[in-house]
């Protein structure tokens, strides 16, 4: 059994035979030297695929328009723009006259001229890369009257996980929707076109797996939407276990479905708050069905991972619509975040020993004290609607939020000499505890600020001694460690006191199965990934609050990660 990790843009658990999907580009492609006497004729087979290309694509234009919605035949509609731009056909022209190659290789040229441009664009400009991979394939299967399919004959006559290299418009629509349990790629992305026609099918999709390296026709294998995983070859225990989760899943479906609008809430009708972990504001889109409490984690990193510091302008006007898309919502927005596994190519660190746990938090602050300005300033112009929260990472004690609070107010005195107006009265302060030192802090750390949020999977990391990526840690300790669990409590017990919010916005929360002994615990707000909210608020509504502390003594009796495992699986 080998688990792969990817990321997730849609939710649901499909098991089956896996079977890959090849597009014209993973196929060989003919590449020869060509004399000027043969130009006319490679000329003349271009013009050939270009005709054969639009007419396929003016077909799947009005299959769009009778199978799929308006939206699917809009997209093909603006391939087909492509494939008869003059321009293209003078682009390519000029490549077979001035190299003298065949016209396949001047195509495939003249596409990867597109893509190269969009690369280092914005997220929502990249994701267009894909659709020009998907006519460059059109016009490149033109030539021989191919376009992808299966490699292996099980995928034409049942229904399949699809893998493949990229997911793209036409691979969707070419598969039959009754054929289609899953699809997992390994280039993909939240907002490209593909992926829209993807999710309408209403099955889990995953990219960012290594298609290639780990996945062949006629395996068997999972595909855990929700937690953006893929199961290969699992064992009988894991089999069993998707089996009864899939089989309670069903049973629920239809009554979830009739209370989706409303708040989360147990069965028994106590209010839990549940909000949404995010990692770009492209996952936001996904969010607009979706009833929730708030962003719980903005994750601000996806900025700084250019080769250039994002500037004050750029980060204003992005958390700005960020800001006012979520207006009358909460969105807690975390502070660069940064660490070795993180450090973008910019950020020189310190020649000094001792950093092999990264140069997190206030020290971050402290040796890139512009950068975390720059970030502060753009954040407190963009509150124009009072929803904003700042939240501080990894922050171990006192001296810490000093030095955040020190670099917010130097952001605020920096608007007012440059005449710069901003709304900081309402603006409320949170940090991140993720170490051991800021749980034994909880409640001097709470009386501090107006709400907490637990890093589960550092903190996690950080008790055990073992990098959260470490596989051998992996394989020996649950990632609900009782010492873990212990610690849970010890916060939320602290946020009771002081009357704040604790909100959990860890790995963990992403469990259905955990939420019982979460609750017990005395959590009430939690902080998860868009993929996973539908499912958690279902497994809320099926809730009793018989979470007693009788619940919890027996989950603090278990020896093992097997005993773990065996505690939340019966």
């Amino acid at each position: 059994m080998k688990k792969l990790k990817g990321t997730s843009v849609a939710p649901g658990i499909s098991r089956g035979t896996v079977c890959l999907y090849l597009g014209e580009r993973e196929r060989t492609l003919p590449h020869y030297l060509i004399s000027s006497g043969q130009i006319p004729k490679e000329l003349e087979r271009l013009q050939r695929a270009l005709k054969a290309a639009g007419k396929r694509m003016e077909e799947m234009v009005q299959a769009a328009r009778r199978q799929l919605d308006k939206e699917a035949s809009e997209i093909f509609n603006a391939h087909l723009s492509i494939i008869t731009d003059r321009e293209l056909f003078r682009k390519i022209s000029q490549l077979i006259r001035r190299r003298r190659v065949n016209a396949e290789h001047a195509v495939n040229d003249a596409f990867e001229d597109y893509i190269k441009k969009y690369e280092n664009k914005e997220l929502h400009f990249r994701e267009l890369i894909h659709d020009f991979a998907d006519v460059r394939n059109h016009i490149l299967g033109a030539f021989n009257g191919e376009t992808g399919k299966f490699k292996c004959p099980i995928g034409e006559r049942e229904p399949v996980i699809v893998a493949a290299e990229r997911l793209t418009p036409s691979m969707v629509s070419n598969i039959s929707r009754e054929n289609v349990l899953a699809f997992v790629t390994k280039q993909g992305g939240f907002t490209s076109h593909a992926t829209i026609l993807a999710r309408s099918y209403g099955v889990p999709v995953i990219f960012g797996i290594d298609v290639e390296n780990n996945l062949d026709c006629g395996m068997k294998a999972i595909v855990d939407g929700s937690l953006g995983e893929v199961i290969v070859s699992p064992d009988r225990k894991t089999g069993e276990y998707y089996s009864r989760k899939v089989g309670k899943r069903e049973k629920r479906k239809s009554f979830c479905d009739l209370k989706k609008e409303l708040s989360a809430r147990t069965g028994s009708g106590r209010r839990i708050k549940l909000k949404l972990n995010v990692n770009t504001p492209e996952e936001l889109e996904y969010a607009k069905e979706l009833s929730y409490d708030g962003i719980g984690l903005l994750r601000t990193e996806f900025l700084f991972r250019g080769e250039e510091v994002p500037s004050e302008e750029e980060q204003y006007l992005l958390y700005r619509a960020i800001l006012q898309g979520e207006a009358g919502r909460p969105v807690a927005v975390r502070l660069l975040d940064i660490g070795r596994d993180k450090l973008p190519s910019y950020f020189k660190l310190p020649d000094q020993n001792g950093l092999d746990l990264g140069l997190r938090g206030a020290m971050a602050v402290e040796t890139f004290p512009e950068i975390y300005l720059t970030q502060a300033k753009a954040l407190l112009r963009a509150n124009l609607g009072s929803n904003l929260q700042l939240l501080y990472p990894m922050v171990s004690d006192l001296e810490d939020l000093k030095t955040f609070r020190g670099i917010l107010l130097k952001a605020k005195k920096a608007l007012r000499k440059e005449h710069v107006r901003f709304n900081s009265g309402d603006i409320k302060e949170g940090l991140m505890i993720e170490t051991p030192s800021a749980v034994m802090m909880a409640e001097e750390l709470l009386k501090e600020v107006d709400f907490v949020n637990i890093g589960s999977n550092d903190l996690l990391q950080y008790t055990i001694a073992a990098s959260r990526d470490n596989l051998l840690a992996e394989n020996r300790y649950h990632i609900l460690h009782p010492a873990l669990v212990k610690q849970l409590e010890i916060i939320a017990r602290a946020g009771k006191r002081v009357k704040k919010e604790v909100c959990l916005c860890g790995e963990i929360a992403s469990f259905e199965e955990f939420y019982p002994l979460l609750l017990g615990i005395g959590l009430r707000s939690f902080s998860v990934a868009v993929p996973k909210l539908s499912d958690i608020k279902c497994e809320l509504l099926h809730l009793g609050l018989s979470l007693g502390k009788g619940q919890v003594k027996d989950f603090y009796k278990v020896k093992s990660k097997e005993e773990i495992d065996k505690y939340f699986r019966a």
